[in-house]
């Protein structure tokens, strides 16, 4: 009996590393198997990275230059370095930490230290976390100055530029205060909301700020709390993109966001349903969409 339950508990072992192999594969051919087309020099990719409960966001320009929004949470370290590790990246142009929470600046230390970063962005706000410490230490180790987001600044790599358009004031709360930035390239526009809640959208509308774009980056994996109506109508995406992780006890994303997306027509897509996620925008401004799964 105890052998036959010996045998059980094996079999069941080998199947779960088996399916975890397969799934590491999966991923790893999915890079691989469109290496040529993600790093082709003439375009502009975005890659919104399967990261788990949390955002990591790479941008890369015509002549491979790299752009990086937020890490995601320390769960996905191996990830997103093997990754790095397959499109070649050694520098940074430009990194940005959205806001200090753990799921978008984890991995922010690893990559300070490991990778030449040659300027560091992030909003005029601290927390007493040992991930935000890290992430301080690691600037300071590598004499890297802090840039401070401000509305409205601007950053063109290649012909793919960057603007910052919140936080509009002294938010109270860090996600609110989240730098949001559009990404435009080839008259395409890419707009990422890190964690921003309905009232910082309302913010930007009556700052009549122009907020119309292409991609929406869904804002805070999906939370009830954000992707307004009102907000949905000035954006006027043809694409939102969640960067959410399965099985999370938040809820996210929530049915009432996916309701008011379905209700404007966008098609959605969820790094939890449909792994990595990215988009390139030919400088004919043609856009192509390629997901994992």
């Amino acid at each position: 009996m105890r052998k036959r339950a010996l045998l059980a508990l094996l079999l069941i072992f080998i199947l779960l590393f088996s399916a975890s192999c397969s799934l590491i594969n999966t991923e790893e051919s999915f890079w691989r198997n469109n290496l040529k087309e993600f790093l082709a020099k003439d375009v502009c990719s975005i890659f919104f990275l399967d990261v788990g409960q949390g955002d990591s966001i790479l941008i890369k320009s015509p002549e491979n230059r790299f752009v990086l929004v937020d890490s995601g949470p320390n769960t996905a370290e191996d990830k997103i370095l093997k990754i790095f590790n397959i499109l070649n990246i050694k520098s940074f142009d430009v990194v940005i930490a959205t806001h200090p929470h753990e799921d978008h600046i984890g991995n922010m230390d690893k990559i300070i230290s490991e990778f030449d970063v040659k300027r560091f962005y992030t909003i005029d706000k601290t927390t007493n976390t040992q991930t935000f410490e890290n992430m301080l230490k690691a600037l300071k180790e590598k004499g890297l100055k802090i840039n401070i987001v401000r509305p409205y600044d601007r950053i063109s790599i290649n012909g793919v530029l960057f603007t910052f358009l919140s936080p509009l004031k002294d938010y109270e709360d860090l996600n609110d205060s989240s730098a949001v930035t559009m990404v435009e390239f080839a008259k395409r526009r890419v707009l990422l909301t890190g964690d921003i809640s309905k009232d910082v959208e309302y913010d930007m509308l009556r700052a009549n700020e122009d907020v119309r774009a292409d991609v929406l980056k869904v804002s805070h994996h999906g939370s009830y709390a954000a992707t307004s109506s009102s907000f949905l109508n000035k954006v006027d995406p043809q694409l939102a993109v969640i960067s959410v992780g399965k099985d999370n006890p938040y809820g996210h994303p929530h049915s009432s966001t996916l309701k008011r997306l379905k209700n404007h027509h966008i098609k959605v897509l969820t790094t939890m349903d449909n792994g990595n996620i990215v988009v390139i925008i030919s400088p004919d401004g043609n856009v192509k969409v390629l997901t994992e799964r």
